[in-house]
């Protein structure tokens, strides 16, 4: 390295320039612990993860047919009410398929028209409607339209940067993404992180995973949701019970000891 630039790195002074553990807390002193901090308004999930903020990347996964979209279209709900409107990227069904699931709409944003396998559109539109409509929260459902399967070679390699980017719009802009992800088929007994298809990145890289299946046994519109862990809380494991009432999940009272039921399912 020459003169000239050592002398240049000593005068950096960039936004990206190195600074002391000390000049960095006071910058984090001057602002707001989290730019947005929203409840789900599903009592346990609220009492397990406080709340999801800004910079998380959580993940939803499940069999087919088994109420990933049908959790998320809850969330959507709940979040309107705290006036926190959602962005949807809604690859899986048709708009017009999708907004008749809500027994009533809510206020939520949508692209016109989607483009598959373009993550360089997709973060383009999560900035148009922040700039527009200030919506810091973002439905992505689901993961495998991010890229082009078809012309991989290695779909575990793919989808681990599809999900560093996601990570790293969330962080860098603020947000809250919250990504479906389908499980592999033919998956036997309990649901765990292990069992989403085709990689291990999602559940290292994403900052809360849901697992969801429906639990016939409980009851025609029973469901089971499990968080796998949440990192900043540091919980793992905890279940949770649902069941759909006028078309969203609302919580459902298990008669069983939650930590009874922990043990029976981690043996």
């Amino acid at each position: 390295m020459t003169d000239a630039q050592r002398g240049k790195l000593r005068n950096y002074n960039g936004e990206d320039r190195v600074v002391s553990s000390h000049e960095m807390k006071l910058a984090l002193d001057k602002r707001p612990e989290a730019v947005i901090r929203v409840k789900s308004l599903i009592p346990s999930l609220d009492r397990y993860i406080e709340d999801f903020r800004d910079g998380e990347l959580i993940a939803i996964s499940g069999p087919t047919k088994m109420g990933k979209t049908l959790l998320a279209q809850t969330l959507t709900v709940n979040f309107g009410k705290q006036n926190q409107p959602a962005l949807w990227f809604t690859y899986e069904v048709p708009p017009r398929q999708f907004l008749s699931q809500f027994p009533e709409l809510p206020m939520i944003y949508m692209p016109a028209k989607l483009k598959a396998h373009a993550l360089d559109w997709l973060e383009n539109r999560i900035l148009e409607s922040f700039e527009k409509y200030r919506t810091r929260i973002v439905f992505i459902d689901h993961l495998h339209f991010l890229f082009d399967l078809s012309r991989t070679k290695n779909p575990s390699l793919e989808i681990g940067t599809v999900v560093r980017r996601l990570k790293g719009i969330a962080v860098n802009d603020e947000l809250i993404v919250f990504l479906l992800c389908h499980t592999v088929k033919s998956r036997q007994g309990a649901l765990s992180c292990e069992a989403i298809r085709d990689s291990s990145f999602v559940s290292q890289e994403s900052d809360c995973v849901v697992m969801i299946q429906r639990t016939p046994k409980d009851g025609e519109n029973a469901a089971e949701a499990r968080v796998e862990f949440h990192r900043r809380t540091g919980i793992l494991g905890k279940i949770i019970d649902l069941t759909k009432v006028n078309g969203l999940l609302h919580e459902r009272i298990s008669q069983e000891v939650p930590e009874t039921r922990e043990r029976a399912d981690l043996e």
